[in-house]
């Protein structure tokens, strides 16, 4: 293994992220005009807990068998998209 380039490689997969992350803050905002122009709550339990599951499974198959760090991830994410709705 090389330190730099695995470094490098990292480094890359984070800024990847950042911008999954701001365009998913974007459909974020855009959920939340729709929802305030329909009259509809902001949090939708049911599917915040559909999604968790799912993204479990997702990471399971991905070789990532970590329940806690998989809902605590969509949980702080689905987090700061409430909070950017409101």
């Amino acid at each position: 293994m090389n330190l730099e380039k695995t470094r490098k490689k990292i480094d890359l997969l984070d800024h990847q992220l950042v911008k999954l992350i701001a365009a998913r803050s974007e459909l974020g905002l855009e959920l939340g005009n729709y929802k305030k122009e329909n009259n509809l709550p902001i949090q939708d339990r049911k599917r915040e807990l559909e999604i968790i599951a799912d993204r479990i499974v997702k990471f399971k198959e991905l070789g990532i068998d970590d329940e806690k760090f998989v809902k605590e991830l969509f949980e702080l994410i689905m987090k700061k998209s409430r909070e950017m709705q409101k």
